[in-house]
Order: structure tokens, then sequence, then C-alpha cells
């Protein structure tokens, strides 16, 4: 297949609800999803975090879509059909400002079926697809899908395959620990990448993607990755941030990360990831 061929499908998952590899879902049965899926609405359409996450998708994670130096690439949305009307409305005004956005309003799945069900309506070869996924407070470097792109092309012959963007900038936007940390993880969550012929990103633990696929990293460019006390992981002690290899970044480099890799970001954007705390 010709590189400029390579079909290129992102997913994000805002607010759902379903099976994944989120901490609430693992490990329980059927007859127990009902009450957790009671509980997790209430918690994941909060007021206050639903304006906070819908900040972050728009001004930081579409944001970075929207300003790709290659457009070939289609990025979908799942969301759950429980989200109430007024956090719905804003979302679908949010994804209709992108044009490679797809979004879904799904009921209780695992996020792969969600996956699966959009690929046969878009009449999309699966096997072919090379998959991304990003969180809804997550952005990625402006040149990511041209370069995702370049390494599936180096790779195509290997009909299983990964690739991963491992430079972050870890965003701790409250707290105590609050501030930008350099971090070099491979395979985080953020802008990983694979080509497989029957299972979706979200079928693998995305550490564990190396164990099983021919893994190419690229640290090129860095990922921006922010968290709140709010996030699904726990807010980070300082003796946790130094255990995982994270290290205050410097303000010179940020600002030429700024520059070169994300000179898209908007007043609100660089807030949002506490950028707007170094001077440009």
């Amino acid at each position: 297949m010709k590189e400029q061929d390579i079909p290129i499908l992102g997913v994000c998952r805002f607010s759902m609800l379903g099976r994944g590899d989120w901490k609430a879902y693992r490990n329980r049965t059927d007859d127990e999803l009902a009450a957790i899926y009671e509980e997790k609405a209430r918690e994941l359409f909060e007021p206050e975090r639903m304006d906070a996450r819908l900040a972050t998708l728009e001004h930081l994670t579409l944001r970075s879509m929207s300003q790709q130096t290659d457009q070939n690439f289609r990025f979908l949305i799942v969301t759950s059909d429980r989200l109430p009307a007024e956090f719905a409305a804003r979302l679908t005004a949010i994804c209709a400002r992108v044009p490679q956005v797809a979004l879904r309003f799904v009921p209780p799945m695992h996020i792969s079926d969600a996956m699966h069900q959009f690929v046969a309506e878009e009449g999309l070869n699966a096997p072919d697809l090379v998959q991304f996924r990003l969180d809804d407070d997550d952005c990625l470097a402006q040149d990511f899908i041209r370069r995702l792109r370049r390494h599936a092309a180096g790779m195509w012959r290997n009909a299983n395959f990964a690739v991963s963007f491992p430079s972050i900038y870890y965003c701790v936007t409250d707290g105590p620990t609050e501030g930008i940390y350099d971090w070099y993880s491979p395979f985080f969550s953020a802008g990983a990448a694979i080509r497989h012929n029957s299972r979706t990103i979200f079928d693998f633990g995305h550490y564990k993607i190396p164990e099983s696929l021919v893994a190419v990293t690229d640290p090129h460019f860095p990922c921006i990755v922010t968290h709140r006390g709010d996030n699904d992981t726990p807010r980070h002690a300082p003796e946790i941030l130094r255990k995982r290899g994270m290290s205050p970044a410097a303000p010179d480099q940020i600002r030429r990360a700024i520059e070169r890799h994300f000179p898209y970001l908007t007043a609100e954007g660089r807030a949002l990831c506490t950028f707007d705390k170094v001077a440009v």
C-alpha cells in the first residue's frame, strides 16, 4: 500500500460507560455492572467535571487533531448515550468543528465493540487500519499523523505492529505537585498506535503492547498529558513522580517545544496544561 493511502483512525473515549481498561470495570461480572454504571455515571457527568473535560477536549485534544500537518485521518469519539442533554449538545457542537471527527453515542459496551461497529458502518478494512488512542485531556504534536504514517509505511510488511511516541510532558494541573514534568514512558496511552488483523488497541494493556507486537518508539517530539485529581489515575505524591522517573521540565525546553511542536495551542490550551506559567 502507498504511504499516503494508509488509513489512520484515532479513538477517544469521552465519559463513556462500558468495559475497557478503566479500573472500575476490571474483573466485574455482568450482574455487577448495572450498579457500577449508575455510580460511574453520577461521577462522570458531574457538572464541574464535565466542564473541565469539555474544555480539555476542545482546546487540547481536538485542537491537536485539527492542526495536524497531515489531515488524512479519522478520529472517533465514543461517549455514553446517557450523557445529559446539555453536555451532549455542547459535545456535538465542539466535535462538529473538526472535519475528521466522528461522534458516536453508545449504550454501555466495550470500547472495542464500539470501534468494530464504527469500522463496519464506514466500510473500513479493519486489518489495514492503523489505530491510535488519545484521552480527552491530552494532545499530540502537530506532526504526529505524518510521522505515524511514515513508521506504518516502513513496517507495512508486518501484519501486526505498534508505534509509540514516548517523550511526554506530564502536566499536573492541581494539588501540591502541580508542575510540568519530563517523562520518558514507552507505550504510555497518549498516541500509542497499532495495526492488527483482528484486535483493537483497547484489547491490549498499552504497556504490554511491545510484548506482543513488532514495535517502534520515536522520541522525536513530546506528547502533552494532563492530570487532575479527578482522573482515573490517583493524584501523585512527589515520591511517586520520582519513582516513575519524572523530573521538572526546563522552561527553555518547554518554550522550544511550544514553538516547534505545539504552535497551535491557544491561550486557553496553554492554561489548561499550565504552559501559560512558562513565559513564551
